[in-house]
């Protein structure tokens, strides 16, 4: 039996079932974008044109909606965005300073005690935040902690470090250990090897750590709802609930809200895209 009628038959299989993957993409796409089109095209969009038609293009456009949800001193929309980018780049940044001095501990050790150490924070991946809701507001009761920033600071640290330190310690792995020889010879010490060597190498690692853990952290809705509690303030998905409300018939002003609330996290995926892309392919490659 010649050899290149395998080849030439899974060829013409491939050529076959090309179509079927184009229509898929094709479905994929139009289902996360659909979405998207009409947030974002009913944002500029009045009440009486939504209700008409939800889905046409704005005629005129107008930026009352966005204008509205700004000034409205009701739904306080720019300290609720200060307060939440306070919330998250705080949470982000300690994380991802924890997470890759731990990541870096456990990639460079591969003994026992470094993947139990591991396995023992996965395992607190497996649970759901929600049911650490009451210990947690118990302990930060406690230490007088709950109903603070503080305290919904160091909550989304303590559960997101462990997804930052699997995504480190993979990463570190493609990091060859002669840099750290090299810089123990040159008199450097360990913390001083981390953040002038290691460190600035993991920084594809560190813009995916960043934006993953950032849109957890931006639209948590329940944590800051509880944890905070009504007297404190509120974050930007907590904000929404309370300002909206379950019977509003504003519906510009709710697309106005989402359009206004989803911009921080677009800019800072724009700004990190390249070095995100990188990270998930080195993760892919290297792990």
């Amino acid at each position: 039996m010649n050899t290149t009628v395998l080849p030439r038959k899974r060829l013409q299989q491939a050529d076959r079932t090309s179509w079927l993957r184009y229509v898929i993409a094709v479905l994929a796409v139009f289902t996360y974008a659909a979405p998207l089109y009409i947030a974002v095209i009913n944002a500029f969009k009045t009440n009486d044109q939504i209700s008409k038609s939800p889905i046409a293009l704005p005629s005129p456009f107008t930026f009352a909606n966005i204008s509205d949800v700004l000034t409205n001193p009701d739904s306080d929309m720019v300290g609720t965005l200060f307060r939440t980018v306070i919330v998250t780049a705080t949470s982000v940044a300690l994380i991802v300073l924890l997470g890759s001095m731990l990541g870096y501990y456990i990639g460079r050790n591969d003994r026992t005690f470094q993947r139990v150490l591991l396995i023992v924070l996965l395992l607190g991946l497996s649970i759901p935040s929600q049911v650490l809701l009451i210990p947690v507001s118990q302990i930060l009761k406690s230490i007088g902690l709950l109903s603070t920033y503080p305290g919904l600071i160091l909550y989304n640290v303590a559960f997101y470090v462990p997804f930052a330190v699997l995504i480190f310690s993979r990463f570190v792995k493609s990091i060859p250990h002669e840099l750290d020889e090299a810089a123990a010879i040159d008199g450097a010490g360990p913390l001083r090897t981390y953040f002038t060597i290691i460190f600035p190498l993991m920084r594809p690692a560190a813009a995916s750590v960043t934006i993953f853990v950032s849109i957890w952290i931006w639209n948590d809705f329940v944590n800051p709802l509880i944890l905070l509690g009504p007297a404190t303030g509120t974050t930007i998905m907590a904000g929404l609930y309370r300002t909206l409300g379950q019977y509003t018939s504003d519906f510009g002003g709710v697309f106005a809200y989402m359009f206004v609330a989803t911009l921080p996290i677009v800019i800072l995926f724009l700004i990190l895209q390249r070095a995100f892309v990188s990270g998930l392919v080195s993760g892919a490659s290297k792990g």
